[in-house]
């Protein structure tokens, strides 16, 4: 665990810390050392021109959205080794240093010192959420949760008991865990997606953020509520290394992708891969059923899922297997559709251009809008241009859209490609694609709040770019204005 203080980069000298796994005094630059040998052992030889990563990140260590309020660029070691340029960024944040890649865009931001947030409690009483504990508002939960997310990460039996309108009253301690993190797991999805029904339900006439932002921080205690509930029972649910405590993890990650305070989701994902590994390792013994199998494949995907969307979003490698089977982009397999995204992402960053050629077109209106985001964010990794970052931030804003802690990365990441495009985009459409941007990380920001560093960071570029481009009539006199 590396040291929680910062005097050594104060003072501009090496920092020595106590390892406990060696016993013994080391200085930090051996971390970066030691990564970068985990990376050339494990990744073949690059080819020429090949696009440079990072190597990865240390054991233990997770993207907490606090990161932002970090000085990134203070702590950083540069080494080369077999024709590739490594870079490990060692961010304070959150009382401990974190790994970002030098890609991620809180390493490229002008702006990361921490922003001030204006709470919306402060001055409105209309975000009032009225709440009724009741099995069948309880279900609307369940029935969310069963419409946005199963459908994406299908590691659920629908058929379960618990899931029914009226769950039986003597279930399980294993049951009464994956219930409530399925209640957790809806009330942060709701407030983006109950539009769909009731249009009223989430955006005021003013059309004030403070408001929205009130309406999802009310759920958002709800889901700490039924969050904490499920504590009482991670126990008993997490006993053996089966596909119990395997799906108990998976959503613990899940939960965490919109609430990474609420647990380690690096931590999350590695005990997932290990338990699933294990698991898989019974298969060639055919120790599973038919059921297990199909469950397994399932989470699989998942945890292939989860770990490369922080990989791609922080530019960090992954190390979970890639799945073996076909490639699929049938918008009526929603699973293996973002799995495959997540794939043609993962063979990218390791330096296959070839993958470009397989990735499907963008798309308005077929996918579900948790496909349709992923895709377009694709699009902008894999080609970052205008055209890509228009699309993500409009698929940002589109009703039903699912936004987890590092979605105001990809808004960030599209902003910033937006602003460097000014000449070539309409003046009107450049307008609205920044306030999309801006909106949604106004947005975003009470709940995670690198949100705010961003923002603040996209409004920086934002002004240096319109001292660089300034409109033709600036200075001059408009029609019909009068001088004193």
């Amino acid at each position: 665990m590396l040291p929680k203080c910062r005097q050594c980069t104060k003072a501009g000298v090496e920092c020595v810390f106590y390892d406990h796994g060696r016993n013994e005094f080391l200085p930090r630059s051996y971390i970066a050392e030691l990564v970068d040998h985990v990376h050339r052992l494990r990744a073949p030889a690059a080819p020429a021109g090949a696009r440079s990563h990072p190597s990865p990140p240390a054991s233990g260590v997770s993207p907490q959205d606090s990161v932002a309020t970090a000085t990134v660029k203070a702590e950083s070691v540069v080494s080369d080794a077999a024709h590739q340029h490594y870079a490990h960024h060692f961010a304070y944040a959150g009382d401990s240093y974190r790994y970002l890649g030098s890609e991620s865009c809180l390493v490229k931001s002008p702006r990361l010192q921490a922003t001030s947030m204006h709470s919306p409690f402060e001055t409105d009483d209309d975000w009032q959420l009225v709440w009724q504990q009741s099995p069948a508002k309880n279900y609307e939960l369940v029935e969310e949760y069963m419409n946005t997310v199963q459908p994406i990460f299908p590691i659920l039996d629908p058929a379960s008991r618990f899931l029914a309108p009226e769950p039986p009253t003597e279930l399980t301690d294993v049951e009464l865990f994956y219930l409530n993190m399925v209640y957790s797991i809806a009330c942060h999805i709701v407030p983006g997606t109950s539009r769909r029904t009731n249009p009223n339900h989430l955006w005021n006439p003013s059309g004030r953020l403070s408001y929205h932002q009130g309406n999802a921080l009310k759920y958002r205690m709800y889901a700490g509520t039924f969050f904490a509930r499920a504590m009482e029972h991670l126990e008993a649910s997490t006993a053996e290394p089966t596909i119990t405590t395997l799906r108990a993890v998976l959503l613990l990650a899940i939960n965490s992708l919109f609430d990474p305070k609420s647990g380690n989701i690096g931590q999350q994902i590695a005990l997932a891969t290990r338990l699933a590994l294990n698991l898989e390792a019974k298969l060639d013994l055919q120790e599973l059923g038919a059921d297990e199998v199909e469950m397994l494949r399932s989470m699989h995907s998942t945890i292939f899922i989860v770990e490369n969307e922080i990989a791609s979003t922080l530019d960090r490698p992954a190390t979970f297997p890639e799945p073996e089977w076909p490639l699929c982009f049938d918008h009526h397999k929603p699973s293996d559709f973002l799995c495959s995204l997540y794939r043609l992402q993962h063979r990218y960053r390791k330096g296959d251009e070839s993958i470009k050629r397989m990735l499907p077109p963008l798309d308005h209106s077929i996918l579900m809008p948790w496909l349709r985001q992923s895709l377009h964010q694709t699009h902008l990794l894999l080609n970052p241009c205008w055209g890509s970052a228009w699309h993500v931030l409009e698929a940002v804003v589109s009703t039903g859209t699912i936004n987890t802690f590092l979605t105001p990365h990809w808004v960030y990441r599209a902003g910033t490609v937006l602003i460097q495009n000014i000449p070539a985009i309409l003046g009107g459409n450049l307008i609205q694609l920044y306030s999309n941007a801006l909106v949604t990380l106004e947005l975003a920001s009470c709940k995670w709040p690198s949100s705010a560093a961003l923002s603040s960071s996209l409004a920086d570029l934002m002004q240096h770019m319109k001292t660089k481009y300034r409109p033709d009539w600036e200075n001059t006199l408009t029609q019909g204005e009068v001088r004193i």
